[in-house]
């Protein structure tokens, strides 16, 4: 039986605790863990104070960052329209790092800072948190532990969860790429990371430097311009917008960051490719964002490949106030289900004790 592992924010929060935040607790977490943030990310907390007007229920102490980063990022994209001031933002910009030293306009630099906040809060930070994963018991170790080769994970999480767990398990794991064929995906575990990783590194533009893949999560301190290499070393993550400029932009990507464009559109292929194919389908704390709409056609996409008489059977982790709305999107989505089981929701290692 070939299987597809759905990944998403609600897994590791489950696994892992608050240290793992949803998109809704991620404001709020920020405070927690830098009261003093505005200060040290002085961009994004214009952008939030600026954005408290258009987006119900944000506020310094209290924002989405799925809602979040989808405004920063249609400033930019819709910036002859609005242009893009930026008001309160600091007279003398902050010297920690180099790139305030350029001339990238203010709502860059929100979302450069917004960047360095996620490899805080999913990178380093969650080091030990997942090692206690990786050695002890949790939902999401017991599930994976069944993976075989030929099948499939996809996961939409910045972290190194699963690539973890799958390493203390011995799997033999193949991360997507654009030259893996359909005989090595076979002989081996597919990871599919459609939103790109904390420990993919490339430079922006790349300069005929190929992206890296680290063991560890790229730390914040070493996000930052270079002057000497004329561009910016920061992780191979894309946002949860709805346009993508990663990969809906070839003739800009492919001349400006060709490894990370061709290795992020492998991701989305094969999450396509294996999901049209899957006789089963795991989601684990994954609930179909509305912020995310290319999701939504990648799996319309492999929903529409799937043949007439190919039954789906689905077994979902969610928690109980999610799990029928997830229901509802999975029945929409996928027409030839042979059954939805609900099996609870994803446990942390402290609760499998």
């Amino acid at each position: 039986m070939s299987r597809v592992f759905l990944v998403g924010a609600g897994a590791s929060r489950g696994t892992l605790g608050e240290n793992a935040p949803v998109s809704e607790e991620f404001g709020q977490y920020l405070n927690k863990i830098e009261p003093c943030w505005n200060q040290k990310y002085p961009y994004l907390a214009c952008a939030i104070s600026f954005l408290e007007q258009r987006i119900k229920d944000t506020s310094k102490g209290k924002w989405a960052l799925d809602k979040v980063w989808g405004a920063i990022d249609t400033r930019v994209k819709l910036q002859f329209i609005w242009g893009l001031n930026l008001p309160g933002t600091p007279f003398l910009p902050p010297n920690e790092k180099k790139i305030y030293k350029t001339n990238l306009d203010p709502w860059g630099f929100a979302g450069f800072e917004l960047r360095c906040v996620l490899a805080r809060v999913y990178g380093n930070d969650l080091n030990i948190q997942i090692q206690k994963a990786v050695e002890g018991s949790c939902t999401l170790k017991m599930e994976l532990v069944k993976l075989e080769p030929g099948d499939c994970v996809i996961s939409f999480n910045y972290d190194l969860l699963v690539e973890k767990i799958l390493e203390k398990l011995e799997k033999k794991i193949n991360i997507a790429h654009p030259y893996l064929g359909p005989g090595n995906a076979s002989y081996s575990i597919l990871l599919s990371k459609p939103h790109g990783s904390l420990n993919w590194v490339y430079w922006s533009p790349e300069n005929e430097i190929s992206i890296q893949i680290l063991n560890e999560p790229m730390r914040e301190d070493d996000i930052d311009f270079s002057f000497e290499q004329k561009a910016t070393r920061q992780p191979g993550i894309a946002a949860p917008v709805p346009f993508k400029s990663e990969i809906i932009s070839p003739e800009l990507q492919v001349r400006k960051v060709p490894s990370f464009f061709y290795l992020l559109i492998a991701q989305w292929r094969w999450a396509i490719e294996c999901l049209s194919k899957a006789e089963k389908l795991v989601i684990l704390g994954y609930g179909f964002p509305r912020e995310d709409i290319y999701l939504r056609y990648l799996f319309a996409e492999a929903a529409a490949k799937r043949k007439p008489d190919k039954k789906l059977e689905i077994e979902v982790y969610e928690t109980e106030q999610h799990y029928q709305e997830v229901k509802g999107e999975i029945e929409k989505i996928f027409k030839s289900v042979s059954r939805i089981q609900y099996k609870g929701k994803v446990e942390s290692v402290e609760q499998h004790n």
